[in-house]
């Protein structure tokens, strides 16, 4: 089926509600800037703001298509969503919330970021062997510091019994320059890559960053040309970007910010952050990210179901569930063929012993 619903913005209830998912948006900014006027919304007003995210997201046809694909389906659907103007692209839809089954978007559904221009993508076979996954830490000195060695500790204690059992192999880049990396992912097969560090967008010049060090241990800004450069066609299914405002785009050229643009330069799929989240919580996402990967589960699968992991992590922020931005060309993506691993679940009894 296929319905076309104009996608309102101005004028009347439409006006008012994109009013609301602004005003929140940017209340929201500068509560994780640190202005000490502005606080994080509650559980309730994240419930509130998420239907006017809803209603918006899902005009006239185009939610009773959506209630129809959801009465009839056995598993979680796929939401793609791809805008065309940047100020929308920018806004949290992943906190959509359907007041009407008092569930949010992501409960029913994986959602994932779309991006036009993006090049035509087959998604390889599930490999053989160990899930490689590439840890690059980056902690400049003179930047405010970052638990990336803590991150990177969680990470390999989670995986633990999947080294151990030759289900996945977890290699961890410290002090992490553009030469280093470089040297790394010309050298051999990386499944995912995980940085842990600081991203940034610049709106005056329409560009997106992520922060490695250089030869001093200082900050060094590599921009999002420069990052692309380092990354694509290196064979990476998976780029997982634990820093603060990589899933943005900008104000006027979306394209600029880094994950997008590595999916429009042909990254098969990349998680990043929409906004500054816990580091317990982005370690929590990972953990479980990783296990389902590993056990042969999709890519929205297991993105989904990493989401459920935050979504009751010690300490964790009500958002925090719903700041990780999943861009991919196709969440059926399995990155190995399915065997049996230990649970998850185990390893937390393990860990809480």
């Amino acid at each position: 089926a296929r319905v076309v619903e104009p996608f309102e913005t101005k004028g009347g209830a439409a006006g008012e509600r994109m009013r609301r998912i602004i005003a929140l948006h940017e209340r929201v900014l500068a509560a994780l800037d640190g202005d000490g006027r502005h606080p994080l919304p509650a559980a309730k007003e994240l419930r509130e703001y998420g239907a006017v995210l809803f209603e918006t997201l899902f005009p006239g046809a185009v939610r009773r298509l959506w209630d129809e694909a959801r009465a009839g389906a056995k598993g979680a659907l796929e939401v793609v969503f791809t805008p065309g103007l940047d100020w929308i692209a920018d806004k949290p839809w992943e906190l959509a919330y359907d007041a009407s089954r008092r569930r949010f978007l992501a409960d029913d559904a994986v959602l994932v970021r779309g991006v036009f221009g993006a090049p035509p993508f087959v998604a390889p076979a599930p490999g053989r062997g160990p899930l490689h996954v590439l840890v690059a830490l980056a902690e400049p000195r003179d930047a405010a510091p970052v638990t990336a060695r803590q991150e990177a500790a969680a990470i390999r204690t989670a995986l633990a019994p999947l080294v151990k059992s030759g289900h996945a192999r977890l290699e961890i880049l410290t002090s992490t320059t553009p030469g280093h990396l470089h040297r790394r992912l010309s050298a051999g097969r990386v499944d995912v890559l995980h940085f842990v560090g600081h991203g940034a967008f610049d709106e005056k010049e329409k560009t997106g960053a992520l922060f490695l060090v250089d030869a001093r241990g200082r900050s060094l800004a590599v921009d999002t040309d420069r990052v692309l450069r380092l990354l694509a066609g290196r064979g990476l299914k998976l780029v997982v970007l634990n820093a603060c405002e990589t899933g943005r785009g900008g104000r006027t050229d979306f394209l600029r910010g880094v994950a997008p643009a590595l999916l429009a330069g042909g990254v098969p799929a990349v998680l990043a952050n929409q906004y500054k989240v816990l580091d317990s919580s982005a370690t929590a996402f990972a953990r479980h990210l990783y296990w389902a990967l590993a056990k042969g589960h999709s890519l929205g699968e297991a993105a989904r179901e990493a989401r459920v992991a935050v979504s009751y992590a010690k300490g964790a922020e009500p958002m925090d569930w719903a700041v990780p931005v999943l861009y991919a060309r196709d969440t059926s993506l399995v990155f190995r063929r399915p065997a049996r691993t230990p649970d998850p679940s185990d390893l937390a009894v393990r860990e809480s012993r």
